[in-house]
């Protein structure tokens, strides 16, 4: 379905792109007539030019020059080790963009996605590894084509890229072998053990209300996509020995809301719809995402130069003897700037200089007749400016300039993932805090718990 949503237009041009690349070259269907640079097949044809076809799966057989089929060892709760075999892309370019990426030599090549049956499984990056690679199968967040996937297109042996037009991929950037070899529980064991952030993952639950975060690369609020389902998942895919609040028995309920993920969570990025129509995502960087002024407790600023921080304490909205406050919270989206002295973070129209990473900024503002204040956490200024002083004790620094202005209303939440079937949960929330659950199913766009 086309949408006129100026919100959405980034999306679904991504998504025209997706399949344009599935026709160019990325699909299960073509990968028996890849050949090598000096124009030899990969894969061996018979004297009418084709290459082998298999039955079982429909399509022409490629050779082992072009895809392999690997076995990582897995680890699952319960202290249990499992075999989970995958097939890896190993021409030549992917090899070594999968290896720079990651940062981890030995990579035989970049993984395929396993999951999501016929027209996904196979014919995309896998998604755990590639969050928000826009040749992974389905739509979260964020979509950008990386060298990875430009890496693809030259090792058809049809096409020359251009490097320089490869979009940023933040997802696994330098995570090393344990991220790209083995389980998301490897990897958030490992970072519990040394009580650090288990990012890209996550192993917070969501509650009534939301607690807010950031998305990876600091560029829309998101939440936590771990949630209970109705079933046991998979042993293969059963990750946490505990998590808080939640019985031992009831455990291997508990992954990731993106199936095609290996039910790995993650911090998502939604959605707000009013009467099942689309009305704000939660991308920093889209002006017409700014909430209604009378119902911007936080004081957000949406924009080009927004960003998301952390809220250390919730902000209060007072007026005379009335105080409000917003029931979800944590992060939201703030407009800032680089100057010689580090990164402003601008709030209406004053800024607060960060003269350092973790520093709190204490904010208190007049907007639309009501004082909000709350507490800001400063991001690194490295994230965001290419020149920076050095970290230092901060002084006071305010700077006047103009007010925003924006639109919303009531709302309803849903998570993306765009795409190819998957199932999700819907949770539709009102003001008072009350909330329900309906499970929605879409071929084209899936919504996941909130």
């Amino acid at each position: 379905m086309i949408s006129t949503q100026t919100q959405e237009f980034i999306g679904m041009l991504s998504t025209v792109k997706h399949e344009i690349i599935h026709a160019l070259g990325f699909s299960a269907g073509l990968f028996a007539f890849y050949h090598d640079d000096a124009g030899n097949p990969l894969t061996t044809r018979y004297a009418d030019g084709l290459p082998p076809f298999n039955d079982s799966l429909g399509l022409y057989q490629w050779s082992n020059k072009v895809i392999y089929k690997a076995a990582r060892l897995w680890d699952v709760r319960g202290n249990k080790m499992l075999r989970h075999e995958v097939f890896l892309l190993i021409t030549p370019r992917v090899v070594e963009e999968a290896r720079k990426h990651f940062g981890c030599p030995i990579l035989e090549g970049m993984e395929l996605e396993n999951q999501g049956g016929m027209g996904t499984e196979l014919n995309h990056w896998e998604k755990r590894l590639l969050e928000n690679e826009a040749m992974t199968g389905s739509h979260t967040q964020n979509r950008v084509f990386s060298r990875v996937t430009l890496a693809l297109m030259e090792d058809t042996g049809w096409y020359k890229a251009n490097y320089s037009m490869a979009e940023k991929l933040d997802w696994g950037r330098d995570k090393g072998c344990d991220f790209v070899m083995k389980s998301c529980k490897f990897w958030i064991d490992q970072k519990r053990q040394k009580r650090q952030l288990v990012s890209p993952y996550c192993d917070t639950l969501r509650t009534n209300p939301l607690q807010l975060t950031c998305r990876q690369d600091q560029r829309a609020v998101a939440v936590c996509n771990l949630q209970k389902f109705p079933k046991q998942l998979p042993q293969e895919y059963q990750y946490f020995d505990r998590l808080n609040g939640v019985p031992s028995e009831d455990l291997p309920y508990y992954g990731g809301s993106v199936e095609i993920a290996d039910y790995c969570p993650f911090t998502q990025e939604f959605s707000w719809h009013l009467s099942g129509e689309f009305q704000r995502s939660s991308d920093c960087r889209i002006l017409e995402n700014q909430p209604d002024p009378l119902k911007n407790y936080g004081a957000e600023k949406y924009g080009p130069n927004s960003v998301c921080l952390i809220q250390k304490s919730a902000f209060v909205m007072a007026q005379c003897r009335k105080k409000l406050m917003y029931p979800d919270w944590g992060s939201g989206c703030y407009q800032v700037s680089c100057s010689p002295q580090g990164l402003n973070v601008w709030v209406k129209d004053t800024a607060y200089l960060c003269s350092h990473s973790g520093q709190v900024l204490t904010v208190s503002i007049q907007m639309n007749g009501w004082i909000h204040a709350g507490n800001l956490i400063c991001p690194a200024c490295w994230d965001f400016c290419d020149s920076c002083p050095p970290e230092r004790d901060p002084p006071a620094s305010n700077i006047t300039r103009a007010p925003s202005i924006g639109s919303s209303g009531i709302f309803t939440v849903w998570l993306f993932s765009a795409g190819l079937g998957q199932k999700g949960w819907l949770v539709e929330r009102n003001r008072a805090g009350g909330m329900w659950y309906s499970l929605w199913q879409s071929s084209q766009r899936c919504l996941c718990s909130l």
